[in-house]
């Protein structure tokens, strides 16, 4: 790419003229004739100085895309000519929320690894807007994530798995008693008996006046959960505001102060307690889909796609 298309770039990245210029070792004075000389030459100001930080303006957005076009053709063609020899070598950026990195990357990565000792993964932790970031200027090849659609234009999905959502709640609370036929154990997540048609799903409505543990607004768990709540008449009671779901579910299991709603997979890949009893729910609203996604258009790379395969498979 040219110099003063990576030099403007830049400078788009670090919102500042001075960061710009310290990162590409060039002097300000220098960088800054650059950049009014490319705007003389197309007529148009590619940044309003006026703001700060710095931002770019209606042309310098038109500019700012089309450099990412040519960024990303190069990219493609770099990443073709690296897959023109066997898999035996290569690298996969892999981006997921704290959920995934901590309970299904790791296993899925590892049994990669056996296979292909050389391919080199590494994985970024993110929340869905980071990580759709990631993909758009390709620091991102693959995320996996629940909160995608697979109408989004921007990315290719691949479904990956259903996951379940049900209701935890302390074992000692007396309202287990009264509900013994809906009443799941670890072991029977673990087996995944809350999958069988014949086990039965609790109404919701016998935990109305009940303290909940819920995710914090903006999450997708935070909305099905409120929308199996309002399904069943109510509007939760939330006594904890979490943004991560481990935290909410070592709350639920060591305070046994309220309940909480809760993923099968962290269920399935902790470890056995006796503390919390699990209820099967609503099964269209507390299901849910998991996808890998990548960025629509992009070359990937050899070894991307034999994890991708790999992955699927599982």
């Amino acid at each position: 790419m040219l110099n003063e298309m990576q030099y403007i770039y830049t400078i788009y990245k670090e919102r500042s003229f001075s960061k710009a210029a310290k990162k590409l070792y060039i002097s300000q004075p220098a960088l800054s004739a650059m950049v009014k000389k490319v705007e003389q030459k197309i007529g148009y100001l590619l940044f309003d100085r006026e703001t700060i930080p710095l931002t770019v303006t209606k042309e310098g957005k038109y500019y700012i895309k089309c450099v990412e076009n040519i960024l990303e053709i190069e990219n493609n063609m770099q990443k073709y000519f690296e897959d023109l020899g066997k898999l035996d070598s290569g690298n996969i950026v892999i981006g997921a929320s704290s959920f995934f990195c901590a309970f299904i990357l790791p296993k899925l990565i590892g049994k990669f690894k056996e296979k292909y000792p050389k391919v080199n993964i590494e994985v970024i932790e993110g929340n869905i807007k980071e990580l759709k970031e990631g993909l758009e200027n390709n620091s991102i090849d693959l995320i996996l994530e629940t909160a995608i659609s697979e109408n989004d234009e921007k990315l290719k999905t691949y479904f990956y798995k259903n996951e379940h959502i049900l209701l935890a709640v302390p074992s000692k609370w007396e309202i287990n008693d009264k509900l013994k036929e809906f009443q799941l154990t670890y072991d029977d997540i673990k087996e995944r008996k809350h999958l069988n048609s014949d086990i039965k799903e609790v109404s919701l409505n016998e935990f109305k006046n009940f303290p909940f543990i819920t995710m914090k607004k903006g999450n997708d768990q935070y909305v099905r959960g409120l929308a199996l709540c309002k399904k069943a008449g109510f509007t939760p009671k939330s006594i904890y505001k979490i943004d991560q779901i481990m935290t909410g579910y070592h709350i639920a299991l060591f305070t046994e102060s309220a309940v909480i709603f809760i993923r099968d997979l962290l269920i399935i890949n902790e470890q056995k307690n006796e503390s919390l009893v699990y209820y099967k729910l609503d099964s269209e609203l507390s299901t849910r889909a998991i996808y890998f996604a990548t960025k629509k258009n992009k070359y990937l790379s050899n070894a991307c796609k034999e994890f991708l395969k790999f992955s699927l498979e599982k």
